[in-house]
């Protein structure tokens, strides 16, 4: 039940202008993603990048269908010696019962994994956690679909009581069978907490770590040696949402950071951060980021996708801001495509 190592690509929902998925444009993102067995390893559908709370729950499990049958078809379509990929999908929502029914249906559509984000469900308190995936969780996914946790502040339903799951949450979820893994959307501190608490030869059951919060991949061998991790818990991937545009060379940035390679980890770092900086909104008084709206402009450019509508309460693009991303995106390309001559010309040369 451990779920597939490498990049996870949390992919972004296609909406027209009235708020309806685009299933033709869904497909098409996917198989963008995956890129033929060279980019996603897995690929999450109804993330916070999917922008989940900004659809009905209806919505939810149509973007399951969409995505659990799209992948299908590309595993069945890959070519020879190619890893299968995964369809992981985001099952919470608002209520228990909601995420419940949304659990059932992922297990009937044969979903790879659910995610889980526990303090996001809002009528879930956190001292009701543990016995909820005990209980009602475990009775509908039994042996037959594991489960990883999703921590990330921004989406919990009351970050003034608790922002982040405690590690003392994470360490009793984790001991039940179905529970492999977390995604961790946090700041380093947090996570290297959650590290350092995992790290020990304690005789509980392997859990992989995915790192939400991506840019943290390039400072990942430092963190890990701060944690002094042992094969009980693995780095186990990285979950991108800028790898909807760049899927090839996240892949790469994520094979670098494992290797240790310094120059190519501050070459995809340097030209990633260029990326976000194009989504940096300002104003005389703050500054904040667009970046789902500005990667759904750049997919846009690609013709990857029909429409670049962000759902009701996403912060959209102005006409200005859409015009920088525009100017801005080829010099990034290019940075980009620099980076893998170079690697190809390091390669014929040895």
């Amino acid at each position: 039940m451990t779920p597939k190592k490498g990049l996870n690509i949390p992919l972004v929902t296609i909406f027209d202008e009235s708020g309806a998925i685009i299933e033709a444009d869904q497909r098409r993102v996917i198989r963008y993603a995956i890129q033929n067995g060279d980019g996603a390893d897995s690929v999450f559908l109804c993330g916070t990048t999917g922008e989940f709370n900004r659809m009905t729950n209806a919505q939810r499990q149509q973007l399951f269908a969409v995505g659990v049958d799209e992948v299908r078809k590309v595993n069945a379509a890959l070519s020879d010696g190619k890893s299968k990929i995964e369809a992981w999908v985001g099952v919470t929502a608002e209520t228990k019962a909601e995420t419940l029914e949304n659990l059932r249906v992922a297990r009937e559509l044969g979903a790879d994994l659910a995610v889980i984000s526990p303090l996001t469900i809002g009528d879930l308190p956190p001292a009701e956690i543990v016995e909820f995936f005990k209980k009602e969780i475990a009775e509908i996914v039994g042996d037959a679909l594991p489960i990883s946790l999703y921590d990330n502040p921004d989406i919990a339903y009351a970050p003034e009581l608790m922002g982040n799951l405690t590690v003392e949450i994470i360490d009793d979820l984790r001991q039940m069978p179905f529970v492999v893994a977390l995604k961790a959307s946090v700041t380093r501190e947090v996570l290297q907490s959650f590290l350092n608490a995992f790290s020990g030869a304690d005789g509980k059951p392997a859990f992989d770590v995915y790192y939400g919060n991506a840019p943290l991949i390039f400072v990942m061998d430092e963190m890990r040696r701060e944690a002094q991790m042992d094969e009980k818990t693995r780095v186990a991937g990285v979950v991108s949402g800028t790898a909807n545009l760049f899927p090839r060379e996240w892949r790469k940035a994520w094979e670098a950071a494992e290797s240790g390679d310094v120059k190519l980890i501050e070459a995809y770092r340097k030209a990633f951060a260029d990326f976000e900086k194009l989504c940096r909104s300002s104003s005389e008084h703050y500054a904040t980021t667009k970046l789902l709206a500005g990667i759904k402009r750049g997919m846009l450019n690609w013709q990857i996708i029909g429409s670049a509508a962000v759902g009701a309460g996403t912060p959209a693009l102005t006409v200005s801001e859409a015009d920088v991303i525009d100017d801005g995106l080829n010099e990034i390309f290019d940075a980009l495509e620099k980076i893998e001559n170079h690697e190809q010309k390091l390669s014929k040369d040895a």
